[in-house]
């Protein structure tokens, strides 16, 4: 009787083991379910701010070269020569915007 009772105990020891680790592979799956979707959420919103700060790089580039041309028109003729460019970007490329318009880094 004593044996039949201890293994009676384990079997259900046993099954219940069984329930928990099927329990613990449901959790598992749906753990795995919200990573998916968390992993596909960050990548869309990473290549929407890569997309964005493309755009915003271009249209720096254009202001930055409205700003040059409106430079060289307030100077009267724009220089030539190879230099030309070179001025052109340096003035650019030392201002950065801010609220009052453009100042000197």
């Amino acid at each position: 009787m004593c044996c039949l009772s201890r293994w009676l105990a384990a079997s259900g020891k046993r099954r219940q083991s069984a329930k928990d680790m099927k329990n613990c592979d449901h959790h598992n799956a749906d753990l795995c379910k919200q990573l998916t979707s968390c992993n596909a959420f960050v990548e869309k919103a990473q290549k929407a701010l890569t997309d964005w700060q493309r755009d915003l790089e271009m249209k720096t580039q254009q202001l930055e070269i409205k700003m040059c041309n409106k430079k060289e028109d307030m100077h009267g003729e724009s220089p030539t020569g190879p230099h030309a460019l070179i001025s052109c970007f340096v003035w650019t490329s030392t201002t950065k915007p801010s609220t009052n318009g453009l100042k000197r880094w």
